[in-house]
């Protein structure tokens, strides 16, 4: 469903950060490329593509929880505050994935941070903590 968005992605560098700005290769695990897209807002959409073989993978969370095949990354809802697009960290040089989320949208909602390392061509869950209104 997402073909043009990913291959624009990989090819042209569009939605895959480096430092805040887009650029092309990979971003993620040394060889990974993670392409982030708005479908709405707040909606945010993930792909991560290997670079080595051109595989491409979910996000390690989405809207149907942990270890789903989807492409939509949940909200992040604090309290009763505005939900907005989910916080997530990642770096080239590291294959630890960082995700502050809130996975169920529910009258009681608890948002956490994940901590996903990629090992072995596919995630993990390594910790989830609890989020509170004022940060952590």
């Amino acid at each position: 469903m997402y073909r043009t968005r990913i291959r624009e992605g990989v090819e042209k560098g569009w939605g895959a950060f480096q430092d805040g700005t887009d650029r092309i290769g990979p971003n993620f695990a040394g060889h990974m490329i993670v392409i982030q897209w708005s479908c709405g807002a707040p909606r945010l959409m993930m792909a991560v593509v290997d670079a080595q073989t051109g595989s491409v993978y979910n996000p390690p969370i989405s809207f149907d929880g942990i270890g789903t095949q989807n492409l939509s990354l949940p909200l992040l809802t604090l309290g009763h505050r505005f939900s907005s697009n989910p916080e997530v960290e990642f770096r080239l040089d590291s294959s630890l994935m960082v995700i502050r989320a809130t996975p169920k949208q529910t009258e009681q909602h608890p948002s956490y941070t994940y901590y996903f390392p990629w090992q072995d061509g596919g995630w993990k869950l390594l910790r989830r903590v609890l989020l509170r209104e004022n940060g952590l």
